[in-house]
């Protein structure tokens, strides 16, 4: 297996040789080279690849934001980190598209090390390389087709916050990239348990709009044909998921569960998302991307954006049966419970009766009076169902 290679790039050779004292202690691990500005940057990166960007942002003549959207493009395989002192306001949305992690000048190096170490590991242990490159490459995930409305809404002069909630709870996208922005101190960092709603209030109106508006900018030109239907469910049965798992779990979870019922599919949202107006090689029927299953896919870019591991957890096992604790279901296990049950709702395949009925007998679900298959029915017809006619399925 070859050694890690990371490139940290800054303008100022001081903090360059800063970096390399601070980290030589992990010159054993890491292949580290140190590139004076961007343009150095992208030519060492045409010469080695490297598994791992580490940019400052405000440079002259090619800023990190500019650099690091290069390799994206070029690059889709490189973790890409912005590290950077004071961002100007205007500049911050341009960062939360072309970084997957944001860390803030100065960075002591135990904090710098232990994201570059996250990034260096990969969720999928069948397509590591595939999967990373596929992922790597989504600055933003795209508006769903007949969703553009509520982003219109959220950008016109009159948002409010009650706008701005109801967008970000809906929209999949735009929930994805909050929850990445959310734990940096660029954007007004908060505990990493906190719901998308308190996430909106925090971050506020007018960066929810630039981060909404942005988002939709970087947006691919087209999606995968025949792909409409398939996105219309998922949407409709992650709606209809969240909805239920945030009544199964316990307060402690809810957050966490409702996020993750929402991105539960985010890999489909990314695999069928034409580049450059070209399809990729997709097999719609099994569910993969250039021989990638859509769900690796999906974690992977969660984990390269750095969103809570219960999060992460519990969209990697949404389809794993589950055989949860007495003391508690848990995220996944309130994730898996009400996707279950929303698909039964929905009358379509993958619903296992027995393990839903052993799921269903769980005390903390027998604790409420609730008819949790009522319940499931409810949530799917709240799902907006003009929305959701065709092609049902989770």
């Amino acid at each position: 297996m070859s050694t890690p290679r990371v490139l940290f790039v800054d303008d100022e050779p001081r903090i360059l040789d800063g970096l390399r004292r601070s980290l030589r202690g992990r010159r054993g691990e890491w292949d580290m080279e140190f590139a004076n500005g961007g343009a150095e940057a992208l030519e060492r990166l045409a010469a080695t690849p490297c598994d791992v960007v580490v940019s400052d942002m405000r440079m002259p003549g090619m800023d990190g934001a500019q650099l690091l959207t290069e390799v994206s493009r070029s690059h889709p395989g490189t973790a890409r980190v912005v590290l950077s002192g004071h961002i100007e306001e205007e500049a911050i949305v341009q960062v939360a598209m072309a970084g997957h992690r944001f860390l803030t000048k100065p960075s002591d190096a135990e904090t710098l090390t232990a994201v570059v170490d996250q990034l260096l590991l990969h969720t999928s242990a069948a397509h590591p390389a595939t999967a990373r490159r596929i992922a790597g490459a989504v600055r933003s995930i795209p508006v769903l087709p007949g969703h553009a409305d509520g982003i219109d809404a959220l950008l016109a002069p009159d948002a409010n916050l009650d706008t701005a909630v109801s967008t970000a709870t809906r929209d999949i996208g735009l929930a994805a990239k909050l929850l990445q922005l959310s734990s940096s101190r660029f954007f007004g960092a908060r505990p990493r348990n906190y719901s998308i709603e308190a996430i909106v209030h925090a971050m506020g109106v007018t960066m929810i709009q630039a981060v909404a508006d942005a988002g939709s900018s970087w947006s691919p030109p087209g999606w995968y044909p025949g792909a409409a239907p398939v996105l219309a469910a998922t949407w409709c049965h992650a709606r209809a998921t969240a909805r239920l798992a945030e009544r199964l779990a316990s307060p402690a979870n809810r957050p966490h569960a409702q996020a993750a019922a929402l991105l539960q599919d985010v890999g489909r949202l990314i695999c069928l998302a034409r580049e450059d107006g070209e399809p990729a090689a997709v097999d719609l029927e099994n569910g993969t991307r250039d021989g990638v299953p859509f769900r690796d896919a999906g974690v992977e870019l969660l984990h390269l954006w750095g969103v809570p591991a219960p999060i992460i957890g519990a969209v990697a096992q949404r389809d794993t049966p589950h055989r949860p604790e007495p003391s508690g279901l848990g995220v996944a296990g309130a994730v898996r419970t009400a996707h279950l049950l929303v698909t039964q709702a929905e009358n379509a395949p993958g619903a296992d009766e027995q393990e839903l009925a052993l799921l269903l007998a769980h005390p903390q679900l027998q604790a409420q009076t609730v008819d949790w298959r009522q319940a499931a029915e409810d949530a799917v017809r709240q799902a907006e169902p003009s929305a959701c006619g065709a092609g049902r399925g989770g």
